[in-house]
């Protein structure tokens, strides 16, 4: 498979076919290659980029509105990946191209320059109305659409947001404030085909911090999913009406290098020791559902989950729930997206390890993609 810059990705597994000569990848395990034993889709989650390419690229869908195309091959033998890539690839016995598609028929994609917000709002076919999410990533900045592709897919009016670097946005993690989230909630409460009066918001390692604020400093929020984030503000002011909250810095001297490749999980300063950086989710009027990878290696998100959990039990609230995965590491996507443990990171400009083992790994992404979607289904009104 390539992707839009055109970097080749791709996996591989070993199976013994059966007396007609079949294989199931439903049924046979894996014998060796990119994975072993059961998993079915182990060949689509288990994509890395090929030997040719700079080992720590992640894949990245930019274009949602064409597929992914996967050609898949059979080769007689157990083959190694060099076998396998060019200049001079093993002959095939068959292959097929395998499609695998972002947006269902009838999806529409709108780009969105409403105000200062800049994003892309994705609704599902039919009248709706829809309930509406807020859907933001991390530290990587631009507009990622890829999950509200597939959520508005799935019934919800999802609006990819942006929040830096992108169109003429800040450049980089710098100030923010809060009037720039609520222009964004105001924008899908305004159109016709959502669900009102509230919303929820999806968020994502830096994006988790936010979608606590948003839920935090905006009433409209109602729900807010919280994927490997922080309980804290993380690295940039936010600007709010009455006051500003402090963003949690990180200490370059805890960072560890290895072979080219960073180790952040020591770096960012504990929100214990800095109050003033965490976000009061005990005044929000709003329900919190906290997903945790329990081998994040980009920063400690269980105990930051924890710390959240523990503000708001000692307020006296039960408006969240929290669920942790084994084997998990912190780029939790949408189900069977390639797996990566360790990539580049546009903010450090060098590989980072994020964690995880690739079968439970991916494996939890399909339970996350599942929770997550009944969560906001109980919880937008």
């Amino acid at each position: 498979m390539k992707d839009i810059r055109g970097v080749h990705f791709m996996s591989y597994a070993h199976f013994i076919a059966n007396d007609e000569g079949k294989v199931d990848v439903s049924r046979m395990e894996s014998q060796g290659g990119h994975y072993k034993g059961h998993f079915p889709m182990g060949l689509i989650g288990g994509f890395k980029p090929a030997s040719s390419e700079f080992k720590y690229a992640r894949f990245f869908k930019r274009d949602v509105e064409t597929p992914n195309e996967v050609k898949v091959s059979v080769h007689e033998g157990h083959l190694s990946e060099e076998d396998l890539c060019p200049p001079d690839p093993a002959p095939h016995l068959a292959w097929v191209t395998h499609l695998r598609h972002y947006m269902a028929p009838g999806v529409k994609r709108i780009p969105v320059r409403y105000g200062k917000v800049r994003g892309t709002l994705f609704l599902p076919q039919g009248p709706g109305p829809f309930p509406g999410v807020v859907d933001m990533f991390g530290g990587t900045g631009g507009l990622l659409e890829y999950r509200s592709a597939q959520l508005a897919s799935r019934g919800f009016a999802s609006l990819a947001l942006a929040f830096f670097g992108y169109d003429d946005l800040p450049k980089s993690l710098e100030e923010f404030n809060i009037t720039y989230f609520e222009e964004a909630v105001e924008f899908l409460l305004k159109h016709e085909k959502i669900l009102k009066p509230n919303v929820g918001t999806i968020g994502i390692s830096k994006g988790g911090d936010l979608a606590l604020s948003l839920a935090t400093y905006i009433p409209e929020v109602k729900a807010a999913v919280w994927i490997n984030g922080c309980n804290a503000n993380v690295q940039s002011t936010l600007q709010l009406h009455h006051g500003k909250l402090p963003g949690l810095k990180y200490d370059i001297s805890k960072l560890q290098v290895v072979d080219g490749v960073f180790d952040t999980c020591e770096a960012l300063l504990n929100p214990e020791d800095y109050p003033e950086t965490i976000i009061p989710i005990e005044k929000a009027d709003a329900n919190f559902l906290f997903l945790v990878g329990l081998v994040d290696r980009n920063w400690k998100s269980e105990l930051y989950a924890d710390l959240a959990i523990k503000r708001l039990q000692q307020a006296g609230r039960d408006n969240y729930e929290v669920h942790k995965y084994e084997g998990t590491g912190h780029l939790i996507e949408c189900p069977y997206s390639p797996y990566a443990h360790t990539t580049y990171h546009s903010v450090t400009r060098a590989p980072v390890v994020f964690g995880g083992t690739m079968v439970p790994h991916l494996q939890a992404q399909l339970q996350i993609w599942n929770t997550l979607r009944k969560f906001l289904t109980r919880f937008i009104r």
